[in-house]
């Protein structure tokens, strides 16, 4: 798709689209301005708590399924991953399992082991933990496991009327 085919309202939702993945960085940088501090407080509140998620909601709203495609293409390229729909290798399908595996249980092994965060040292780097561990389980879920990934996880969250066997 070229950019002279997307409309106005797609170019719109892709731009909420990114600026929601950037959100949490511009929070980063606002106490850099030197603002007072309710205002500080409520930018970085805006874009770090709630900002990101508007953003993309909106974002997908607008930009449709076109610009939706048009962004994952893009983060595809960056990735090396070939563009549009495509089955994941086998090597692949069972990296992102592999990802998604480690993902739920860095989450859960911290919660359960008392002391396990203090012991690692790592009280001042949990948000940059929890950051790298997000992204990792996005990248292996929508990019890495291919469209049958997400056609499975769709199929299991979607309801059907069961038929017992006779």
């Amino acid at each position: 798709m070229s950019s002279e085919k997307t409309s106005l309202r797609s170019r719109i939702g892709i731009v909420l689209i990114v600026l929601g993945f950037i959100s949490p960085l511009i929070g980063l940088l606002i106490p850099l301005l030197n603002l007072s501090s309710t205002l500080t407080t409520s930018l970085v509140a805006l874009f770090m708590v709630g900002g990101p998620e508007v953003f993309l909601v909106l974002g997908s709203a607008l930009a449709g399924k076109e610009g939706i495609t048009i962004v994952k293409n893009k983060i595809k390229k960056l990735l090396g991953l070939p563009e549009g729909r495509y089955p994941a290798t086998k090597r692949q399908y069972n990296l992102a399992l592999a990802i998604m595996f480690l993902w739920l249980l860095s989450l859960t092994v911290p919660l359960y082991i008392p002391g396990f965060v203090e012991m690692l040292q790592l009280d001042s780097l949990m948000w940059y933990y929890y950051l790298i561990i997000d992204v990792l389980f996005i990248v292996a879920f929508v990019f890495l496991g291919g469209h049958q990934f997400t056609t499975k996880f769709t199929k299991l969250i979607t309801w059907e009327e069961w038929e017992l066997p006779e």
